[in-house]
């Protein structure tokens, strides 16, 4: 049989690893070893398959302990393999579950990095066809994977299936719409400046923890954010905007004085400056005798691996929406990747309905939507891999709740 040529490895070197996910189709941030340090009270553990010495298929592991000895086992944008090659995909599933027998692994989690459909964000409304992954999902499914459908929202699948990309030959000032270009000046013309490197990590998760309050979610703490920096050094970047209220505070009153001292009548537009100037003015006056002097509007947190980079993090100070500070730090973030050479910016998960604030923030810039093929379990212990599904569903709404009422 074919399946006898293929050789099962549990013990493979990094750097061919490193080779075989150089330059694959499916290759991402996820599925490389570094980003399992990320991952507290996880274990993890590498496995490829060899043809002729040459490895066919790979899968990083990530391994969740479980009460009375037992295990989750979780393959984020994963296994990387063909799956066309049906010999070859049964191969691998069975010794995978072999193995999660042997480490008494409930189920095996996976989401196979895996475009189902893409399309422009402008195109959103309009029919996609039909779901190119579909011989895929029916396959899996003939091996007893349980594929978790086609899910709309975040809440429902550990990895997003819905997400925003951003490809290099978009990262140009031309490819903007001249709405977001507007935004990017308007934030520049109103003093909010750029900040970039670790020196940021405590004005990022000053405004990450502005996020959480105004979400009511719950996000990762400056410890977890420094972790990733440290574990990524220059493939991290970590971006923020902020702005010095006082200075801007005497950039209005100087332009109120401009206006109000015109020797000459007032044209409509200049009326209703004075208006916004001092409804800002009024604003700002506030914040600083509350103790405010610089704020910082908005940040981001992005890892690169290879040629693409993954924006994990981002959040905004929501009494400060009207600086558009994210236009500037998103500009400056796509600057920076097509310097590098970055193919393409994964600007991270979107609600499948794509009428979210996110999603709209997002599709003001020149993004594809790339669904992905879904979350799949392959149950292991088939009662018990039920029962825990329906515990973790539960432990998420329960958050949530605590959350939203706290």
């Amino acid at each position: 049989m074919i399946a006898d040529e293929y050789v099962f490895d549990e013990h493979p070197k990094p750097q061919e690893i490193e080779d075989f996910l150089e330059g694959h189709p499916q290759n991402n941030l996820l599925q490389h070893a570094r980003w399992s340090q990320v991952k507290e009270n996880w274990s993890m553990k590498q496995v490829v398959v060899r043809r002729g010495g040459t490895i066919r298929a790979y899968a990083m592991i990530l391994i969740r302990p479980l009460p009375l000895g037992l295990s989750l086992f979780y393959i984020p944008r994963g296994p990387i393999v063909n799956y066309q090659d049906e010999p070859l995909i049964r191969f691998f599933f069975a010794k995978l579950k072999k193995l999660a027998r042997r480490s008494n692994a409930v189920t095996i989690r996976f989401d196979p990095n895996l475009i189902d459909r893409t399309y422009p964000y402008v195109q959103r409304n309009q029919e996609h066809g039909e779901h190119r992954q579909a011989p895929v999902i029916r396959q899996l499914t003939e091996m007893k994977c349980r594929h978790k459908g086609y899910t709309l929202y975040l809440r429902e699948a550990t990895q997003p299936r819905f997400q925003a990309v951003m490809l290099r030959e978009q990262m140009d000032w031309a490819a903007l719409s001249a709405k977001t270009r507007r935004s990017i000046r308007h934030a520049e013309k109103c003093g909010v400046t750029i900040h970039e490197g670790e020196s940021e990590l405590e004005h990022f998760a000053e405004v990450m923890k502005q996020t959480e309050q105004r979400k009511k979610i719950h996000l990762r703490n400056a410890a977890y954010f420094k972790r990733l920096t440290a574990l990524y050094g220059e493939r991290a970047v970590l971006i923020t905007a902020r702005l010095d209220l006082k200075q801007r505070l005497d950039r209005i009153i100087n332009q109120l004085s401009e206006l109000q001292g015109k020797p000459e009548d007032l044209n409509k537009a200049e009326k209703e400056q004075i208006i916004n100037l001092n409804r800002e003015q009024e604003f700002l006056e506030k914040k600083i005798s509350e103790g405010s002097s610089v704020v910082t509007l908005c940040g981001l947190l992005a890892l690169i691996q290879d040629d693409q980079m993954e924006v994990l993090y981002a959040g905004t100070h929501s009494e400060f929406l009207s600086y558009r500070a994210p236009y500037s730090a998103h500009w400056r973030l796509f600057e920076k990747a097509r310097k590098m050479g970055i193919q393409r910016c994964n600007l991270g998960g979107v609600e499948g309905t794509l009428d979210d604030g996110l999603s709209v923030f997002k599709g003001n810039f020149p993004i594809q939507i790339e669904e992905m093929i879904g979350e799949f379990d392959l149950p292991v212990m088939p009662v018990l891999a039920w029962t825990l599904d329906r515990g973790i569903a539960l432990i998420k709404a329960v958050r949530r709740w605590r959350v939203k009422t706290c």
